[in-house]
């Protein structure tokens, strides 16, 4: 998987996208699925910090940061909290992961997209961050391989 800083003009529904969290010791991503009209599904973890008490939903996807949690579907500008965006390139290549060669071989766009509605309803198991990740989500979608790079030292 390979990175590309971008624009949302630029990507299609099913989209694996991604963008830095900002104020961590060390370069994390935050990753999910767009899925067209400005909208995108991902996996959270759960409220680390007090949110602001004072803090309403969002005017245009009705998000609110301090409790909605899991698998959600937001908008581009709730995912991005002001960082940049990028999106993943996949490439078909074999990797070898817990002893067994798999394929990664990228799904055709709607089918993308129709796995994170699916997820959206049916939840993504028990958020952890080093074992069922937002990475882990978007990996899953995409190609059908639940892995996260930066928890098994991948690069992007």
């Amino acid at each position: 998987m390979g990175q590309q800083q971008t624009k949302p003009e630029e990507f299609v529904p099913g989209a694996h996208i991604y963008r830095l969290i900002p104020n961590t010791p060390i370069n994390c991503y935050h990753h999910g699925i767009y899925i067209g009209d400005n909208m995108v599904i991902h996996f959270l973890g759960p409220v680390k910090k007090v949110i602001d008490p004072d803090h309403s939903e969002c005017q245009k996807c009705g998000h609110r940061p301090d409790t909605n949690r899991g698998v959600v579907k937001t908008c581009l500008d709730c995912f991005l909290v002001g960082q940049r965006l990028f999106i993943a390139q996949y490439i078909w290549r074999s990797l070898i992961f817990r002893r067994k060669r798999r394929l990664i071989r990228p799904k055709q766009p709607h089918e993308v997209v129709t796995k994170a509605n699916e997820l959206l309803k049916t939840g993504f198991g028990t958020y952890s961050l080093v074992g069922n990740n937002c990475e882990n989500f978007a990996s899953f979608c995409k190609c059908g391989f639940s892995i996260s790079g930066q928890v098994v030292g991948g690069s992007y």
